[in-house]
């Protein structure tokens, strides 16, 4: 959930305003081909406040995931003089950024 919006997905409008990105055609959204393979366990953790036990798993993700990558990338390439990159980091977004910061090869 949070690697989307950190790599992948972005709304880009075009001078009047009108949506680039409105089709999945625009618009990635990742796979099994993007993602890396995670390795999952199952732990029972119920919650008190529901009488099922249930509560909300993937929601989570979409607030400290894009800003932990981020924060990765950016670390990364801190000695190259990189010092920002503005989610959802493509890799134009870092050629940019490295040729900002002075990085000719």
């Amino acid at each position: 959930m949070g690697l989307a919006p950190a790599l992948l997905e972005e709304m880009v409008y075009d001078e009047n305003g009108n949506n680039l990105t409105g089709t999945f055609m625009d618009y990635l959204l990742p796979t099994a081909v993007e993602t890396p393979v995670w390795e999952t366990d199952r732990t029972v953790t119920p919650s008190p406040h529901h009488p099922l036990g249930a509560k909300g798993i993937g929601e989570s993700a979409t607030v400290g995931a894009p800003a932990a990558i981020a924060n990765a990338v950016v670390d990364a390439l801190w000695h190259l003089g990189v010092r920002n990159i503005d989610i959802p980091i493509t890799s134009a977004k870092v050629w940019k950024a490295l040729r900002d910061a002075g990085v000719d090869e």
